[in-house]
């Protein structure tokens, strides 16, 4: 059991580094859509017309397909407070409770945005704007975020549960 958790533990990490890489691909598409949106104004008194609705997308799949590595590297922000106190089976514990917790929460969320972006899906719901990109799109990458932050915290439970003492 121990030998199959700490491949499942390595998995995880590996998903959530191939979602962290398509977050920064998030940020280097929002740098050259700014980019190319400043020369067309400057050079040729134009405009993308959608550069504030793709920078939101950009910046949403940027925050949730970084989620999983964040957690994974522990640079999420987290009240600390109780936890710096606790070592060994009580940290262990705590984080077990506290990942399950969160799972739960966000296994919640995660279940109603499938739902929101099937509607949109079926429905053909597209937004407003001039290229009219069908909404499920930017909700699909939100969603493998979320799954993927969701696959980690699996991956946490399973790191408290083999080797508590690598959760400091």
């Amino acid at each position: 059991m121990h030998g199959f958790l700490t491949r499942y533990i390595r998995f995880t990490s590996a998903i959530s580094w191939a979602a962290a890489q398509l977050a920064m691909l998030a940020v280097l598409a929002m740098a050259l859509h700014i980019l190319l949106e400043i020369l067309l104004r400057a050079l040729f008194r134009t405009s993308t017309f959608v550069m504030d609705e793709f920078v939101g997308y950009e910046v949403a799949a940027m925050t949730f397909l970084g989620l999983g590595s964040a957690l994974d590297h522990k640079v999420l922000l987290r009240l600390n407070a109780l936890l710096i106190r606790l070592r060994g089976r009580a940290r262990a514990a705590v984080e077990i409770l506290n990942a399950s917790l969160t799972l739960t929460i966000f296994g919640f969320l995660l279940y109603y945005l499938v739902k929101l972006a099937m509607r949109n899906y079926a429905r053909g719901t597209t937004s407003i704007s001039v290229l009219e990109v069908p909404v499920w799109l930017p909700q699909a990458v939100i969603i493998a975020g979320l799954s993927v932050f969701c696959l980690q915290l699996t991956g946490l439970i399973a790191r408290a549960l083999t080797a508590p003492d690598t959760l400091d």
